[in-house]
């Protein structure tokens, strides 16, 4: 009896040390992306995500690359496909990398308000979430602080614990921040060290 239970207690320090690393890797990887605070609360089938972040660069470059978002890439986001677009609206197809390395295609409705600093965005006809997200920015010179509210109301129930959700609304804010750097040309000194040597 006693190897059974040194066996189940490896196994949970394995798990353990694996969940650690993996908690630390994703909050590298937000402070790498600019995150300075989130908060992600949920009510019901509702959640709310609100974060902030700083993108050292100027806000009309970070305001047009989020326009662009047909330009977006990162390890996420896999393609975007223009549907249609007006002077300040834009509709997209996104391809996602979905769990279980299955492609998750949503579709975005844009609004684009350049006067008001602000660009908003919706999912259109998704069978499984229903969201609306915000972007404000703040032209700080050198440097934007971005401001994202989203609101999202899951249409099906999904059996997963909340830190798993938190976490996936987490994961893709930083993935297009992520997207927003590769995009703007942006290298973290963190990235960048090695390769001036």
């Amino acid at each position: 009896m006693s190897k059974t239970y040194r066996i189940v207690a490896a196994i949970i320090v394995i798990a353990i040390a694996g969940f650690a690393g993996w908690r630390v890797y994703q909050a590298r990887r937000a402070r790498l992306a600019g995150i300075l605070n989130e908060n992600i609360v949920h009510n019901g089938d509702t959640w709310t995500a609100d974060f902030a972040a700083r993108i050292p660069a100027p806000e009309q470059s970070v305001f047009d690359a989020i326009r662009n978002v047909e330009n977006a890439r990162s390890e996420q986001v896999q393609a975007v496909k223009v549907i249609s677009q007006g002077e300040n609206t834009k509709t997209v197809e996104m391809t996602l990398a979905g769990p279980g390395g299955q492609p998750l295609v949503t579709t975005l409705a844009f609004e684009y308000m350049p006067a008001e600093r602000r660009i908003s965005y919706r999912t259109v006809d998704s069978p499984a979430l229903d969201t609306n997200a915000e972007y404000r920015f703040t032209d700080e010179g050198a440097s934007t602080l971005i401001a994202f509210h989203e609101t999202t109301r899951m249409l099906q129930q999904i059996p997963v614990p909340d830190a798993v959700v938190k976490q996936v609304i987490r994961s893709i804010f930083v993935a297009q921040l992520e997207g927003l750097q590769r995009t703007l040309n942006i290298t973290n000194a963190d990235e960048s060290g090695d390769e001036d040597d």
